[in-house]
């Protein structure tokens, strides 16, 4: 808002422009997307600031780019940062098409959902899809650069885990940690081009279309006991 002469009008428009600029910064932090979720399903407790936590089944995947801790050493920092950031907003461009939550980026990695905050019934297609987007985005991209990705559904406990005074919304459960460990998994798949993606058997199964799969077998997954079965993308066929 613009400056005026009067004193008391004045004072309310510097008051409104200086919340528009920490707004513009508070968006750069939590993804504008995913307010706009929270409030419009009516879930949001106005009165406690919070997102009450509730268990919900979702579809959670983890990319990480392959043998980024080299690649960083040989690289100016902002040079590490401009390529960090370009690869995110790949990334990200293709999971918020699918209707994917970007819940935090860890280092060189993204860990992301569907299933909440909105219910999706299809959630185990559109991460799959995703990832076949990602995996079609670094084909067009034509660098060096590699990702392992993992895929993985079931139920999660979704709200606001944290502090007081510092929480994110994100999920928690053995579900994400599974995710995690099938992305990892990836490093041992010799696969076509610069892209590998690892899924559970149970996100196959409910994603209900076709992909051009291979079977790893029952897995042993470290932190969880018994055995989960993997598959991965064949991107020869």
């Amino acid at each position: 808002m613009p400056r005026t002469l009067f004193v008391e009008l004045n004072a309310a428009a510097q008051a409104f422009n200086a919340m528009v600029v920490g707004l513009r910064w508070f968006e750069t932090y939590v993804p504008r997307k995913l307010v706009q979720r929270l409030v419009g399903h009516g879930e949001w407790d106005a009165a406690k600031g919070a997102m009450p936590s509730k268990e919900r089944t979702v579809t959670v995947m983890f990319a990480d780019i392959a043998g980024f801790t080299t690649m960083a050493e040989k690289l100016p920092a902002p040079e590490v940062a401009a390529l960090l950031n370009r690869h995110f907003g790949l990334v990200t461009a293709c999971i918020e098409a699918e209707g994917g939550t970007v819940d935090k980026f860890i280092g060189d990695a993204v860990m992301a959902f569907w299933g909440a905050p909105e219910k999706q019934k299809d959630h185990a297609a559109r991460g799959c899809r995703a990832a076949l987007a990602i995996a079609e985005a670094m084909r067009r991209e034509g660098g060096t650069l590699g990702i392992r990705i993992g895929l993985h559904s079931g139920d999660v406990v979704v709200g606001n885990i944290g502090a007081p005074g510092r929480v994110n919304y994100t999920i928690v459960g053995d579900t994400v940690n599974t995710a995690n460990r099938l992305e990892q998994l990836g490093k041992s798949i010799d696969n076509a081009g610069n892209v590998v993606v690892v899924m559970s058997g149970v996100t196959r199964q409910a994603s209900k279309f076709d992909l051009p799969v291979k079977s790893i077998g029952r897995v042993d997954v470290r932190g969880r006991q018994g055995q989960i079965e993997a598959f991965y993308v064949d991107f020869r066929s």
